[in-house]
């Protein structure tokens, strides 16, 4: 068969599918590899400055130089893949490319890391997961080749870890070998589902006429990657949260300048991966059967919100960010309205590298209107009808910027749900503009209402009453502490102990939770995961709360983001928080609530 025109495979019916798909797999992998060849060469020049100074220099140097052979190895045996003929050769010679460099970092573990130095450790840590994700994106479709980018990576670990059992922090490293585990097993079901969703675009392709029936299977397909999404970002989302909570508890002024350099480059690290995960349970909730709740708001509201967040990241680029009639009282879902914003301004400043962002709001007929304006590197017209689609990213752009290729297709998820329009205009190196159109009513000035005076201050005894509540130590707090996870148990008895909590972990076996229910105090809050072997978080919120005859304050803090949970915490009205999370938003959350 004659390669494909343009590297893209034809899409013609017969017997040849397997050959087609294993075609599409090695030119999507092949694409990959190429597009990360500046990341590939530009990670091992990082480690010049995080190590230089701590590693042996014959051991730096003998890795360096091992590292800078094994890159210039994968970019040639990349460049001799031209022909796709012989996926299957091919499909070898990439496998051996990638492996090299992994290995590579795999081999770092002996060189960099000092089994007793937790910051080394967690330092290391963090780029061996942040390697295996990124592998992930351009590898899991095809599990062999994914195989053979992963245990390069972990093997060495693995040896590491079993050399020096007795020094490490076995929470982490286990978390590390089951996220081993889970992407082997991920990379091995993404693939066949892969091959399954291609070979039904093919059979599509060649029969039209059943064109209802394949509409159907498609929805049913999204439904199963939805659910694949979600028990992925589960497993993934468990051992994260033990990492973030440990690295919260690591105080900073106890670090040297080096040290806490590193830390906080670390630090940096975990965020991104925090916001990868965060981005993924966004497209759970859009498919789940979520609520357009409107209520009357200010936009001033939602600007404060984005300016506590965007603004450092504005500073450090350098990039001036402005807001313009955010003065309008709006009728319409402030969360959604502030998802849409949060993704366009995240996206225009992921895509400017100087210049400035400016959202603009206007009062069209009677709706809000507004706009996201940036200077960025603008996007190809060729690119337009594509950029709304998941996980889709330009080739334009895509070596020079890091992302999953879904805010777009958040917004226009949730533009669709709001009955609303989003439009873009943009040329190539002057930026793009963004403008959504909204069915959210502005009230004229006139009609708004006025705001109820504020209470008076209580006095006298109602006032020294009120005082002591506020003035009552947190020791006097009783937490209650549901989790099965018993490293994330720990991290949260020692932060939360040491934040002045009185805390009381909650057994979740149905025989020693109503042993234990006749031993605990009065709870003032209660802390939950929500899978919790046979019985979940909800049924035991419900089973204290009968106990005391009181609607204690509670929260579920979980992993799972199957989009039929996300109604069910919604119906019973509970309070979620989703793993990764900051652990000091997990106290403010409480402290507010008791």
């Amino acid at each position: 068969m004659n390669p494909p025109e343009h590297g893209r495979i034809p899409l013609n019916e017969g017997p040849r599918d397997q050959q087609l798909i294993a075609l599409e797999k090695l030119q999507y992998m092949l694409d990959y590899s190429k597009s990360s060849t500046i990341a590939t060469v530009l990670a091992p020049l990082l480690c010049l400055p995080l190590y230089w100074d701590d590693t042996e220099t014959l051991r730096f140097s003998a890795w360096f130089t091992a590292m800078t052979l094994a890159v210039i190895t994968r970019y040639v045996l990349l460049r001799s893949i031209r022909a796709l003929s012989n996926p299957a050769q091919n499909a070898k010679v990439l496998n051996l490319a990638i492996g090299l460099v992994t290995l590579m970092w795999g081999l770092g573990w002996f060189v960099f890391v000092q089994p007793t130095d937790m910051v080394s450790y967690l330092l290391y840590q963090i780029i061996s997961l942040t390697v295996l994700f990124v592998g992930m994106v351009g590898y899991c479709i095809n599990w062999k080749t994914f195989f053979a980018f992963i245990v390069p990576l972990k093997a060495p670990e693995l040896i590491f870890i079993a050399l020096n059992f007795n020094q490490i922090v076995w929470p982490i490293a286990l978390g590390s070998m089951v996220a081993f585990y889970l992407a082997l097993k991920m990379a091995f079901l993404f693939s066949t589902s892969w091959e399954k969703s291609y070979a039904l675009r093919l059979k599509n392709d060649a029969l039209i006429d059943q064109l209802t029936e394949e509409k159907n299977a498609s929805m049913s397909a999204n439904v199963a990657k939805s659910e694949f999404i979600a028990t992925a970002s589960h497993d993934l989302r468990q051992p994260m949260q033990s990492v973030n909570i440990f690295i919260d508890m690591i105080d900073t002024q106890q670090l040297n300048e080096s040290y806490g350099s590193i830390f906080n480059r670390m630090r940096k690290s975990v965020t991104v991966l925090n916001r990868m995960f965060n981005t993924l349970l966004d497209i759970s909730k859009l498919d789940s059967n979520f609520v357009v709740r409107e209520r009357e708001f200010n936009l001033i509201e939602i600007v404060h919100s984005l300016e506590d967040s965007f603004n450092d990241l504005c500073t450090e680029k350098k990039i001036k960010l402005s807001f313009k009639g955010a003065t309008h009282q709006v009728v319409g879902d402030l969360h959604l309205l502030e998802q849409i914003l949060r993704n366009l301004l995240a996206n225009a400043i992921q895509y400017t590298d100087q210049g400035h962002i400016e959202v603009a709001f206007h009062a069209t007929s009677g709706a809000l209107h507004f706009s996201v304006e940036d200077t960025g590197c603008g996007i190809p017209e060729e690119d337009l009808p594509l950029i709304f689609n998941e996980f889709y990213r330009s080739d334009h752009s895509r070596s020079q910027y890091d992302g999953l290729g879904l805010g777009l297709a958040i917004v226009h998820r949730i533009v669709k749900k709001i009955n609303g329009q989003c439009h873009v205009q943009s040329e190539v190196g002057k930026g793009s503009v963004f403008t959504v159109h909204t069915r959210f009513a502005v009230i004229p000035v006139q009609h708004i209402s006025r705001q109820p005076r504020r209470p008076a201050p209580p006095t006298g005894e109602a006032s020294d009453r009120r005082d002591q509540e506020l003035q009552a130590p947190a020791s006097s707090r009783h937490l209650g502490i549901l989790e099965n996870d018993e490293a994330l148990l720990q991290a949260y008895q020692q932060y939360f102990t040491q934040a002045g909590y009185c805390v009381h972990p909650v057994p979740y076996e149905e025989e020693a939770f109503h042993e234990c229910l006749a031993l605990l105090p009065k709870l003032d809050f209660i802390l939950s995961d929500f899978r919790l072997g046979k019985r979940d978080g909800l049924y035991f919120i419900q089973q204290l709360r009968e106990e005391f005859n009181h609607d204690i304050p509670a929260c579920i803090v979980t992993a799972d983001t199957s989009p039929q949970h996300l109604e069910l915490f919604s119906r019973h009205n509970i309070d979620v928080m989703y793993k990764p999370i900051d652990i000091h938003t997990v106290e403010k959350f409480i402290s507010t609530h008791i």
